[in-house]
Parts: C-alpha cells; structure tokens; sequence
C-alpha cells in the first residue's frame, strides 16, 4: 500500500488567490503585482451609482494609447460621465510613459497591471488580472456599468474585453475597430513590373485582404470586436469589414482617427524645448525619419533588406534619422548586426537616436520643412502624416490603413523584400518631385473631434437605457429582462 500523501483538490482560482470575498492587498502583490487607487476607484464608482451613468475605463496598453485616448478621457471629463484609467504598466521607463505626463493623465490611473513576459506569459497574466478586477468592482458596486473602452491593436486591446465579459457578461468598446490589412495584388508579381507600375497598381490597382499580419495586432484587433458591444471605426472601409465580418451595422459607428485629438493639441501647443535644440542635427536639410518595430520585419531577411537598405540610403547621400526602438535593438544585437549602426555614426547625414519620449516633438519634426519622408511600420504614423501632409513609405508588405494608399495616395508600400528593391522603390518616389507633391497634397481622411464623437454617442446610449451586452431574445425584441440571469451560476 502507497504511503504517497493525497492533497484535497481545490478551486484553481482559490489555490491561486485564496477565498475570492478577501480584499485586494492580498492579490498576490509579490507574484502578480495589481495596483489600485482605491480613493479614486471610490469617488469615480460612487458618482457613476449616484448618477445612474456608466464607467468608462480607458485602457492604456502602450506609449501611443495614451495620446490616442487623451481626446475622449477630455470629452468625458467635460460630459462629466464617469472614468479611469486600466494601464498595463508594461512600459515603466521615462521614455514610454512620458505620455502620461505630457497628457496629463497620471492622476486617471486606478489600475496599474504591471504585466510582464512575452506575449503568452502577458495574455495568461491580463486574462487573471482584469478578471479578478472586474470581479472585485462588481462585488463591490454591483448596479454599476463598468465598461472597457480598448483602442488600437495591442494584446490589452484583445485580451481585456474576452475577460470582462466572462467576468460580469458585460461587453467592451472598441476604438479603431475593423482595421483589416490589406495587400496590393501587384505585390504578389513585383519581380514582373517596373517601379512605376508597381506604384502605379499600389494607387489604382485591385487589393486583397492579408490579415496574417502584423503580428499579432490583426489578431489583437480581430479578437477585440468579437469581445466588443460598440464598435468604433476610423473610415468607412472599417465599417464595411466589420459588416462583412456580421457585425450589426447599428452598433458601429465611423467617427475618424483616433490620434486627431492629440495631434491637433501639439500642433497648437509646442513643447517647451524644440525638437532641434534637442536634436540639432535635424536642422540640416531634409530627413527621412526611420522607425521600424513590427515582429515581422524582424525575421531575418526582411530585418537583414531594412538595414543593408538603410546603410545604402546613408551612403548615396540621404539624410537618415533611425530611431532604435526596443524590439529594434534586440533585433541588431541578435543579428550580430550592431556594427552597421556604429559604422554609419561617422557620417554627418546619419542621425541614431533612441525612441523620443516626447509627442509633441514627433509632431514638430514631421509639421517642419526638414521631413522628407517616414520609412515606417508603424500604423499611427501613416495616420498621422496623412494628416500632417507628408509622405509615407510603409515598409511592409501590407498595411491595417490601405486607404491612405489607394484612397488617399499618402502612402506608398516600400516592401523589406530585398535592400536593392526597397532602395529602387525609395529612389523612384525621392526623385520624383511631382509624386512627393501629390502624396503631400492628398486628401485628409481623419477627421477632426473624434473623443467628442465617440463620447456623444455614447452619452446617448446610456440616456436610452443601454446595456452592453445583449441575449439572443433582447437582440431580437422578444423581450427584455432586468437581471442577466446568470448571476448564480
């Protein structure tokens, strides 16, 4: 007979937290650390019970969530409709959280997550936090809507509303909703084209639907509205994916980008200290300003062509501004590849500078004569220089924002398939004085007030009595119930 010790089979979630009615400052705070500011929890709760409205927690992912929610947490504030913030706090240097000084967000934080890991250690971790937080809220308030207003394509912007919503049966908002990459079918025969058609199909050619990348933001985004109850779309072209998708057309709404807000603000509201006493090197000639982050264009060959294709533009004469960001530097010391950036210092037309804290002064820079171009792949900034009115390379094979392509004509796709492509494509577009004035001269597509948009309709769903989330029999008007029903379970 064993002599083996048998252990009584608990909860999981009991074993992990203990008995689920304790307080929050037994969360585990030396392994999975959860912050609150319960005084502001408190107050924000208590007028939202008080006043019979909704909370809207504004959830903060990365650096550019917060200027992309600065305009909505503003018009909130002034609609006086309850709010706070959720940050993820997985970004806790200066550099990437300067945001929330320079937006003067740091006292809307109630929640810092303090996620760490890679992207599945990140999930597994949110999935537990933001469950055990909606949980604590409904226990401690429990006639109060309390919804995730989620943005952009990051793994908060996926993972937050799945966990809301098996938590309380309550759905999340989804600002940028419907962003589908998408590829020019000329991509796919490039070897068989000269430059110009290659543009040319870029601007009047047929596109397809490619949402395997990036990666995993088409994930993030994609899984977002499935967690989502409103669906807030930059452009039409959003709208009609979500449409396809089965969304119901009368919960989406296209209110443009979400950055307008924050751009409009720096544009009016400069920086004590100029980027170009910062970065004094800038202030001759024209530069085009180098950012490149995304997973895929990590891979080695692609990562491999952006490189060899930055040092070309260095030494044919181009001004470069490269910006190493995180995933960047990683990348370099991985690729043993360093040594090209050290190299490339001794030329004056060559700028390496790390991520710039500030957004006022990406703002300045891309308003100024000294912006030729951005060779990016990031999403925001082809918004934003769309807006701004200037030229943006894309350097990918597909892009969330087709339309500042083929609608627009702001953008033009620079695919990383090899460094004498990318540098004949570049070359094309920079010799070609008539192009960059067309692309600089495009149609704006953004918009402007999109926090004020966004919290307008909302104000109006919950003046009509709005819940969000809704069964089967509400959604076809069969009937309507006060409780959700589900709550013993």
């Amino acid at each position: 007979m064993s002599n083996q010790k048998t252990f009584p089979v608990t909860d999981a979630y009991e074993s992990m937290f203990g008995s689920k009615v304790e307080e929050t400052e037994n969360f585990l705070p030396s392994i999975l650390p959860l912050n609150l500011n319960k005084r502001l929890i408190q107050l924000v709760m208590e007028k939202a019970k008080q006043e019979k409205r909704w909370v809207l927690a504004f959830v903060i992912g990365t650096k550019p969530c917060f200027y992309k929610f600065y305009g909505s947490i503003v018009a909130a504030n002034k609609a006086g409709i309850p709010n706070f913030v959720i940050n993820s706090n997985q970004h806790y240097d200066d550099v990437l959280t300067r945001g929330l000084i320079e937006f003067n967000l740091q006292n809307n934080v109630a929640c810092n997550l303090a996620i760490r890991g890679d992207l599945a250690q990140k999930s597994a971790e949110l999935m537990i936090k933001v469950s055990w937080l909606a949980r604590y809220l409904k226990r401690s308030w429990p006639d109060v809507t309390v919804v995730p207003v989620v943005l952009g394509d990051t793994i908060m912007t996926a993972i937050v509303p799945a966990a809301w919503m098996f938590s309380r049966v309550e759905k999340a908002i989804q600002v940028e909703a419907g962003l589908r990459s998408m590829a020019p079918e000329v991509m796919k025969r490039y070897k068989n084209v000269d430059i110009e058609t290659f543009i040319d199909q870029q601007f009047y050619g047929k596109w397809l639907l490619l949402r395997n990348e990036p990666f995993p933001e088409q994930w993030d985004t994609y899984t977002s509205a499935a967690g989502s109850e409103y669906l807030f779309a930059p452009v039409n072209l959003n709208k009609e994916h979500l449409i396809r998708e089965g969304y119901p057309e009368g919960n989406i709404w296209v209110i443009g980008g979400a950055v307008v807000d924050a751009l409009e603000l720096k544009r009016k509201e400069k920086s004590e200290k100029s980027v170009f006493d910062v970065y004094p090197q800038l202030e001759k000639g024209r530069w085009i300003r180098v950012d490149i982050h995304r997973r895929e264009n990590l891979t080695p060959r692609r990562f491999k062509a952006i490189v060899s294709a930055i040092e070309s533009l260095v030494k044919k004469g181009f001004n470069v501004n490269f910006i190493e960001m995180s995933a960047t530097r990683n990348a370099l010391d991985y690729y043993k590849m360093r040594d090209f950036m050290v190299k490339l210092k001794k030329y004056n037309n060559f700028l390496h500078t790390n991520v710039w804290p500030e957004y006022s002064h990406v703002v300045e820079f891309f308003e100024s004569k000294n912006c030729l171009a951005a060779l990016t792949d990031s999403g925001g900034v082809q918004e934003e220089l769309n807006l701004i009115g200037k030229a943006c390379l894309t350097c990918r094979l597909s892009t969330d924002r087709p339309e500042t392509v083929f609608d627009a004509k702001s953008n033009i796709l620079v695919p990383p398939i090899s460094s004498d492509f990318m540098m004949k494509v570049i070359g094309h577009i920079t010799k070609n004085e008539a192009l960059i004035k067309k692309m600089e001269n495009a149609k704006e597509l953004y918009g402007t007030n999109a926090g004020y948009k966004v919290v307008s309709i909302l104000s109006r769903l919950m003046k009509k009595g709005e819940r969000p989330f809704k069964w089967a029999h509400e959604v076809l008007g069969l009937w309507k119930e006060k409780s959700k029903g589900i709550e013993y379970l």
